[in-house]
């Protein structure tokens, strides 16, 4: 029997949790989020975005609902990241045969503050 060696350099927080997604193309958009460290999270979307796509990442505060977050300053965290790679997963449960698929986001820089919009040069 092979041991399998863990190769992530960070700990991961296995929790769901949902996230708002800002993209110059496609807008704000709400996903679900899952298995997320210092450097990185899973995103679930049913069309991911294009790889190398940036995109701003808020993170709800917590009891919130998705309607809950109507500006930029009552996001509890904000960061930029990178898609860095595109996930298709299928899996059994109880209910039979499922699906899913979604990016692997790369942070780049955390917001210094809430309400902080990123400079244009950083969407380009």
């Amino acid at each position: 029997m092979s041991v399998s060696l863990e190769r992530r350099r960070s700990s991961r927080i296995d929790k769901v949790f949902r996230v708002l997604i800002s993209t110059e193309e496609y807008g704000d958009q709400w996903f679900v989020a899952r298995n997320i460290s210092s450097t990185g999270m899973f995103v679930e979307m049913p069309e991911p975005l294009p790889l190398r796509s940036k995109v701003i990442v808020r993170f709800a505060l917590t009891g919130e609902t998705p309607g809950g977050i109507h500006s930029d300053s009552d996001a509890a965290i904000t960061a930029m990241a990178k898609v860095q790679n595109h996930y298709y997963l299928q899996f059994s449960d109880k209910d039979g045969l499922r699906a899913l698929c979604g990016v692997g986001l790369r942070f780049t820089r955390f917001l210094p503050e809430e309400h902080m919009v990123p400079p244009a040069h950083a969407m380009h």
